[in-house]
């Protein structure tokens, strides 16, 4: 066998298997076998979902009395657990002009808010919201985005919130 430096580099694509070692389960000895790339990846992002919703123009302009709703409720016992949040907004004239930033909360706790300037801005603009805040999450409860303030301005771009969560379930916890 030929030492691993002298092997060249790719990189790897989900059909693509790396080998491995898994425990035989009765003789307690290790087998050498191949475990696929989108294996590996599925075993390591077990429990995460991701969601990608669109607001509208029409929603955002609303959205002063309307909220929008970026995950349902999740059911009996179980609770939306958000990890991380990211927004593209795509920018078409005229601007938006929002008094308040808009905040995602589930059951009136602030979970992220998207920054007003982000999108009273005058091009496409790409944002991580980074580290969210924690809080107390309520069973069965939507995350929802709205605002406080008001939206003028007829603004006609659409933005798309990328959101990475766990349904936490206290009945399995």
């Amino acid at each position: 066998m030929a030492i691993i430096y002298s092997y060249p580099t790719a990189n790897p694509t989900a059909v693509d298997f790396v080998l491995g070692t898994i425990t035989d389960p009765i003789t307690e000895e290790n087998k050498t076998v191949q475990f696929s790339v989108s294996a590996i990846a599925t075993l390591a992002t077990q429990g995460y979902l991701e969601s990608t919703i669109t607001i509208t123009a029409a929603q955002l302009n609303a959205l002063q009395g309307t909220d929008v709703q970026l995950i349902a409720a999740p059911g009996a016992n179980k609770y939306i657990n958000v990890l991380n949040a990211c927004f593209y907004f795509d920018y078409t004239a005229p601007q938006y002009t929002f008094a308040a930033s808009p905040t995602a909360q589930i059951n009136n706790v602030d979970f992220f808010t998207i920054p007003s300037n982000r999108l009273s801005a005058a091009a496409d603009v790409v944002h991580s919201l980074g580290n969210l805040p924690g809080g107390d999450i309520a069973a069965n409860t939507a995350l929802v985005l709205g605002t406080n303030g008001t939206v003028t301005g007829s603004g006609n771009g659409s933005l798309q919130v990328k959101i990475r969560y766990q349904i936490l379930n206290t009945s399995s916890f």
